[in-house]
């Protein structure tokens, strides 16, 4: 027997958070404005680049390709078409649709700014090949590398002595927007630049003491 929620269950949880969301994500599959979509996105897009922030330390193995799947399963659950290596004038690492929105976004790992850069702003196009659908991504996993928001500035700085306009994120610490021309189209295409801070190399007596055993188990 399938289960149906009463009128007096929705009026209980619906004003919940998360209820919220799961509906406005519905309502804009349906009827909302590609900017409410973007909006929306990127909302849930940041909870699961802090989730990722919060435990650095299991992600020190995991691959560029790992990493963008994890975020994508996120966003499936949460009702997003959310797909990995989609053909869009090239294999783009993720390319999302809700309703007849699109974006896209290509990530790259430990810097290669200026890569990822190109093939967002030159090779890939929409998956619905609507070019009014004009956010794109691009997402930096910062493992390696510390100091990921001095590394992202020193991205945005390249860009705005290149000429493109950038501008702060107010939502996100670790991100900043940035407009650029599309060479096929001609039209503007914005960007929203995003490290994913997953440095982890701790220095206290604990993670010495640690090193220092698998060190010694290494040795012939």
């Amino acid at each position: 027997m399938t289960e149906q929620t009463t009128l007096e269950q929705f009026q209980r949880f619906a004003g919940r958070r998360i209820v919220q969301a799961a509906m406005r994500r519905e309502w804009i599959s349906e009827e909302g404005t590609y900017e409410e979509f973007v909006s929306q996105l990127y909302a849930d897009l940041d909870e699961s680049i802090y989730a990722l922030q919060a435990s650095p330390e299991l992600r020190q193995k995991d691959s560029e390709d790992r990493i963008s799947q994890d975020i994508l399963i996120g966003l499936s659950q949460k009702g997003y078409q959310a797909t990995h290596d989609t053909k869009t004038g090239g294999h783009v690492d993720l390319s999302i649709r809700l309703g007849d929105h699109s974006w896209i976004g290509e990530a790259k790992k430990d810097g290669n700014f200026q890569e990822g850069f190109l093939q967002l702003a030159t090779r890939y196009v929409q998956a619905s090949g609507n070019f009014a659908h004009d956010h794109g991504g691009l997402l930096f996993f910062m493992i390696q590398s510390a100091d990921a928001f001095g590394k992202l500035n020193g991205w945005r700085t390249k860009l705005t002595a290149d000429g493109h306009t950038c501008l702060d994120c107010t939502k996100n610490k670790l991100a900043f927007y940035s407009t650029h021309k599309l060479e096929g189209p001609g039209t503007n295409f914005t960007v929203r630049t995003m490290a994913v801070s997953l440095y982890h190399q701790p220095k206290d007596k604990s993670a010495r003491t640690s090193a220092a055993k698998k060190a010694a188990k290494t040795k012939p």
